[in-house]
């Protein structure tokens, strides 16, 4: 089991818990980190994804570099790639290098792993952290789930070999917590431990914000008692052992019934969709600003930028561990290094 955080991990991670301390006295609501949508792509046809949108153009290569050299000026410190499908991008390679050697960021990046053998030299010498999608241990299964036939083998072979050639990158599966996730467990579990990763689990987010009473939606989600039950049992699993990446309360969040939190998410990322647009994550309809027209110190001084912070700490509809996680981390990031906090070799 591969279980030793890499001297650049520990790192990456002292930084960025440091610059939380420092973010949180300075209370000036300027984030920190990316989430960045590189491409809204996918070939995938996952009944659960609220993000998919194969009509929208990407943002060229060189309005992206501007991007980061803007966010690098501005004290921005990492960013987490996600789509779609970040591999779809054929320049996905010069991108993270140009992040890593000219921007200096920490990078995460998401993927389904259909790419990941082919392209894997290209990509991950310069990212510190690699998860990868996987939703069954079942092959037919989960390629039912992703619509994808074979997807399974490239995902595990992908991250098998990934494993093998970089031994020192950060590496997880993580499963979507949805219908039908009762049954996936025990095999989920056993899958992570024959590779020698670890697994995070995300319950889905059932609906995203839009204009008025326009509502993103999926029906994939579990009913409160069945995902109670599911939490329940995965927070057992985790003290007993298991190689899980959530903290536990992220898990007792739910077993709790779901009373809600305090979202600070935008405090410490700001999120960009695959269009570069800089998203109000309130009403996704209308957006902040756009990178390519605006310049990044402009739209972090913008009184709406500033003020999503503010009303942001009235939603708590994401169920993310990205949202409610960081959330926790906002209010006492001393809990990143405490026992039943996140781990994220």
């Amino acid at each position: 089991m591969h279980s030793t955080m890499s001297k650049s991990t520990q790192e990456a991670i002292a930084r960025l818990v440091a610059r939380s301390f420092e973010a949180k006295l300075r209370n000036d609501g300027r984030p920190y980190m990316i989430g960045h949508f590189i491409t809204n792509h996918c070939m995938c046809k996952c009944a659960s994804c609220l993000w998919k949108h194969n009509d929208w153009p990407e943002v060229p290569l060189e309005e992206v570099k501007r991007f980061y050299t803007q966010a690098k000026a501005e004290g921005f410190l990492a960013t987490a790639f996600t789509g779609g499908e970040p591999f779809l991008r054929q320049d996905f390679g010069e991108i993270v290098r140009f992040v890593k050697e000219e921007a200096q960021m920490n990078i995460l990046t998401f993927t389904t792993g259909f790419f990941l053998e082919k392209r894997m030299h290209e990509v991950l010498p310069w990212l510190d952290m690699l998860i990868v999608s996987i939703d069954s241990a079942d092959p037919a299964r989960h390629d039912e789930i992703r619509g994808v036939k074979g997807l399974f083998d490239k995902a595990v072979i992908g991250a098998m070999e990934a494993r093998r050639a970089y031994p020192h990158l950060s590496m997880q599966f993580n499963t979507c917590v949805q219908k039908g996730i009762e049954d996936e467990i025990d095999g989920l579990l056993d899958l992570a431990k024959r590779v020698g990763i670890r697994i995070s689990f995300d319950v889905i987010t059932e609906f995203r914000n839009g204009e008025d009473d326009h509502f993103t939606e999926n029906d994939c989600g579990l009913a409160m008692p069945e995902l109670q039950a599911v939490c329940r049992d995965l927070l057992a699993r985790k003290a007993a052992g298991a190689p899980i990446v959530n903290s536990e309360r992220y898990f007792q969040y739910f077993v709790d019934g779901r009373r809600g939190y305090t979202c600070h998410h935008p405090k410490l990322i700001m999120s960009v969709d695959g269009r570069g647009n800089i998203e109000d994550c309130l009403n996704l309809d209308q957006p902040i600003a756009n990178f390519r027209d605006t310049p990044l110190s402009e739209i972090l001084a913008l009184p709406r930028f500033k003020q999503l912070r503010c009303d942001a700490e009235k939603c708590c509809t994401c169920s993310s561990p990205t949202m409610v996680d960081l959330s926790h981390l906002w209010e006492n990031p001393a809990i990143a290094f405490q026992p039943g906090g996140i781990h994220v070799n």
